[in-house]
């Protein structure tokens, strides 16, 4: 093998091998991004949740069955 083509093929692998720790970066990234965005979108429904409960207790507190609210949210319904 001439110089010439080893001096291509390792520059060829080492270019490979940047792209490759690039592409699992990004995908690393992603996967983050993804399972940070499914949690804030769970908190934010349970939040949903716990404001319509309050609103059905306001508007109709009879057709509820009795449950007990956490007296933290009862304060942030005050406020």
């Amino acid at each position: 093998m001439s110089r010439l083509r080893v001096i291509f093929i390792v520059f060829s692998v080492t270019a490979l091998l940047i792209f490759t720790i690039l592409l699992r970066i990004s995908a690393s990234r992603m996967f983050f991004q993804y399972q940070q965005a499914s949690v804030e979108q769970k908190e934010l429904l349970q939040q949903l949740w716990q404001k319509q409960l309050r609103f059905e207790c306001l508007v109709n507190p009879a057709g509820l069955p009795q449950i007990q609210l956490p007296t933290d949210s009862l304060e942030d319904a005050a406020e």
